[in-house]
């Protein structure tokens, strides 16, 4: 399966010292939560865990995997690593490091409605249909191109923004949109703004958003 983001899974790969501790990690009970004995496995683990985080967030252009809201430079109170299937269950610990289950999200998907379920999951037990899209009701991070499925139009003007979240045809975009709750985050504060339509340059802008939302709600 072609990887549809960029820079590849393919193309990442770990230091010799991070494959150790990740190793070591995945030998104890809990591998996220792993704490190694010495200074320099927790340098190493710590690389590797930002390498991962820094990964997926290039490839979904420093946004959430799951809405697609900005998470540059909002740091660890806004963005989490995810782990598409939790790894607080026993069947996916092996999984806490794996490239193709980790993805970057923000703190309202993956705390308020992903948190550690598996409801999305077709089947849970056979490792080979777990690294498949159509064993996934959502979007996979990793799987599937978010754009095929949904659209997110935006402008912003100082305080005054509109956002616009658009369905595709498909069943992953109702199921994520309905999953995540994607409306709560559309907002249109410009019809409020006083003054703000007398400004050309910023009122076109809205304009045209909205225009582009008409059209990819055909």
């Amino acid at each position: 399966m072609a990887d549809p983001y960029q820079p590849s899974l393919n193309d990442f790969a770990f230091e010799a010292d991070e494959i150790e501790v990740i190793n070591l990690a995945l030998a104890s009970e809990k591998p996220w939560d792993y704490v190694p004995e010495c200074d320099a496995g927790v340098a190493a683990l710590k690389n590797a865990k930002s390498k991962i985080l820094n990964l997926h967030l290039q490839r979904h252009g420093w946004t959430c995997c799951y809405c697609r809201t900005s998470l540059q430079g909002a740091g660890p109170f806004m963005t989490d690593r995810e782990h598409i299937l939790p790894k607080g269950k026993p069947v996916y610990k092996m999984l806490s490091y794996a490239l193709w289950n980790l993805a970057a999200a923000c703190k309202r998907c993956n705390m308020q409605f992903k948190r550690s379920g598996d409801s999305f999951v077709i089947n849970s037990e056979d490792h080979d249909a777990l690294m498949k899209s159509d064993n996934y009701l959502l979007i996979h991070p990793n799987f599937d191109l978010w754009d095929d499925h949904l659209t997110r139009l935006s402008v912003q003007v100082n305080a005054k923004t509109i956002v616009k979240i658009v369905c595709r045809d498909t069943d992953k975009a109702v199921y994520t949109h309905d999953f995540f709750h994607l409306e709560e985050l559309e907002i249109d504060s410009f019809d409020t703004a006083q003054g703000l339509e007398s400004e050309i340059e910023e009122s076109a802008a809205v304009i045209e958003l909205r225009k582009l939302a008409k059209v990819f709600g055909q």
